[in-house]
């Protein structure tokens, strides 16, 4: 995905914002083209998250985003081009952000980041 970067809620431009509704809709059309209809709610939250935190924390680069089937499981990857490694974290109750690979890492069944630190990845079991 071109990244537009520009000031907007979160540091995020009103153009990149528009980016993980049009990367979830490409998603369900391909796992419904696969017949993997069960996943499709999960790998949408999954997706979100993951380029969501790639358009705040990484750099102003391209974001590639790949999604294929492979070994049973539905293989969500975002590259960011940044090697800051995401960390999980315990936002208090009152923090606004922070739950997102708290989301990751309760819904996929393994999620990881490339050795380089550039890609985040994640797992959905396929039916």
């Amino acid at each position: 995905m071109e990244r537009r970067p520009g000031p907007g809620p979160g540091g995020i431009s009103e153009a990149d914002a528009a980016w993980p509704g049009r990367l979830r809709r490409i998603m369900r059309a391909g796992l419904t083209y696969w017949r993997q209809p069960a996943v499709i709610d999960s790998a949408e939250l999954l997706l979100t998250e993951l380029v969501t935190n790639a358009l705040r924390h990484g750099p102003d680069h391209n974001i590639d985003v790949r999604v294929h089937l492979r070994s049973g499981r539905c293989v969500i990857a975002v590259t960011d081009g940044s090697s800051d490694r995401p960390e999980l974290r315990d936002p208090g109750p009152t923090e606004e952000g922070g739950r997102g690979l708290l989301l990751v890492d309760a819904l996929a069944c393994a999620w990881g980041v490339s050795s380089d630190g550039t890609t985040t990845w994640c797992a959905l079991p396929l039916n």
